[in-house]
């Protein structure tokens, strides 16, 4: 096992916490609890110091991968830039996180306003390393990209 192998189990942990935290936001909201709001907001603070090492693992994957047959230096490249984007929006997700915990914990009249700030910076990282994940499976998996041949197009509609 190398840097890419850990990089890429890695990597879903903070792509699948980050969206988990910000639904639990909405349920909080919705139940008006401070239980459930505690533990989306500790989701958020896992999943954005998750993206630190995640991120630092990134270019020693890079050197691994990037003289390989059939991979591509733009792709590659467009990948680590929407990473750099995914974790400066998760660093500012997890740490909303921990001051709208702070306002709750000390029931402060901001702790409404906060939350909803809180949601909107985690869907705006959910929305970052969601385009970033999507970047890199380009880098290995180009067949997820592709428009299916005509000829396969015609033969599922033949099929109905």
């Amino acid at each position: 096992m190398n840097a890419a192998y850990f990089h890429i189990v890695s990597v879903h942990l903070p792509v699948i916490l980050t969206p988990l935290g910000a639904l639990l936001l909405i349920v909080a909201h919705l139940r008006t609890s401070a239980t459930v709001a505690r533990v989306a907001l500790g989701i958020l603070v896992a999943a954005a110091l998750l993206a630190i090492p995640v991120f630092l693992l990134g270019e020693p994957a890079e050197e691994i991968v990037e003289h390989l047959p059939g991979i591509s230096e733009d792709i590659i490249e467009a990948h680590e830039e929407a990473a750099e984007v995914g974790l400066w929006v998760s660093i500012a997700s997890g740490l909303m996180s921990l001051i709208t915990w702070r306002l709750i914990a000390t029931g402060a009249y901001l702790e409404r306003i906060f939350l909803t700030l809180t949601f909107l910076t985690a869907t705006a990282a959910s929305a970052a390393l969601g385009y970033t994940a999507h970047q890199g499976g380009k880098i290995r998996h180009p067949e997820a990209f592709q428009n299916p041949p005509a000829e396969a197009k015609e033969h599922s509609e033949d099929d109905h």
